[in-house]
């Protein structure tokens, strides 16, 4: 298929016609994706051991050069560099992201009845200490793992029907665990880093599983807020690919039983899921 592209060069714009069908136009065609001017190749990854990292790591290797960190080792690590660091050890990281274009922040304690001084310490002292090392190593783009427990206290009025509505992205945050506060803090900690420059995409995740498989833990909070790998994957490439300054959106699947509207999610991230927890049961 021939295609026509357009790119940004020295404040001009260039139209380049291109063959996509040939390997070394494919090549070119991958190339030439900027975001806000700049390409997005090298990717730093927090917290790449986890449930979430591991999946984003057999989904970016080929495309993103990462740089996988975490506080355990990781057994079997994609293709690419890893680092163990504590990230709550300010002293312990200064400059490890020189030389990054973007950085995917998941590290932090996942578990919403975590001991307070955990959270405290992985979720908001960790979050800051990560977002300013990313401001002082000119990393151009942050995406931030937020969660669906910004939301929860909505989403267990809609699971009661007692919400009316789905939920949108507008809406206060309702968290009712300290880890849901933690994403509440984080995403408005890169509102403030959106404002020195740093493009800022804060990705309100769904229930990711290492089986992918809903059934596995079935009810009505999964069916409602279930994410697939492969949606997973496409949310966050979505988000390493959108030119904007700040944004937030969901990641979820497509689910026929879902509590989130998603409207502006496909529209402002291009974010659109193939999935349906209910076609799992």
């Amino acid at each position: 298929m021939n295609v026509f592209r357009k790119s940004e060069a020295n404040d001009s714009l260039v139209f380049r016609f291109i063959d996509n069908s040939r390997p070394e136009q494919k090549l070119f065609l991958s190339l030439i994706e900027k975001v806000g001017g700049w390409m997005i190749k090298k990717v730093g990854v927090t917290g790449a051991a986890g449930n979430i990292g591991t999946t984003l790591q057999k989904g970016l290797c080929e495309k993103y050069d990462l740089i996988l960190y975490d506080i355990k080792k990781i057994k079997q690590p994609c293709k690419g560099k890893f680092v163990k660091v504590d990230f709550a050890q300010r002293k312990e990281f200064d400059g490890i992201f020189n030389g990054l274009d973007a950085l995917i922040h998941l590290a932090g304690n996942p578990h919403p009845d975590a001991p307070v001084q955990l959270t405290l310490r992985n979720n908001f002292v960790a979050t800051s200490y990560v977002f300013d090392e990313a401001k002082r190593a000119g990393i151009k783009k942050v995406v931030f793992a937020s969660s669906n427990f910004y939301h929860e206290g909505d989403i267990t009025k809609a699971l009661q029907g007692k919400l009316g509505h789905l939920i949108t992205l507008d809406m206060p945050p309702t968290p009712l665990s300290l880890y849901g506060e933690s994403k509440v803090f984080g995403e408005n900690l890169g509102r403030h880093l959106s404002h020195f420059g740093i493009q800022f995409v804060a990705l309100r995740i769904g229930w990711s599983v290492p089986e992918d498989n809903p059934v596995l833990y079935g009810g009505a909070y999964m069916r409602a807020v279930f994410c697939s790998q492969r949606d997973l994957i496409q949310a966050f490439t979505r988000a390493l690919e959108i030119d904007a300054d700040y944004l937030v959106a969901f990641a979820v699947s497509d689910n026929g039983c879902g509590v989130f509207d998603l409207t502006e999610t496909k529209k402002r991230l291009g974010f659109y899921p193939r999935d349906n927890a209910e076609e799992y049961f």
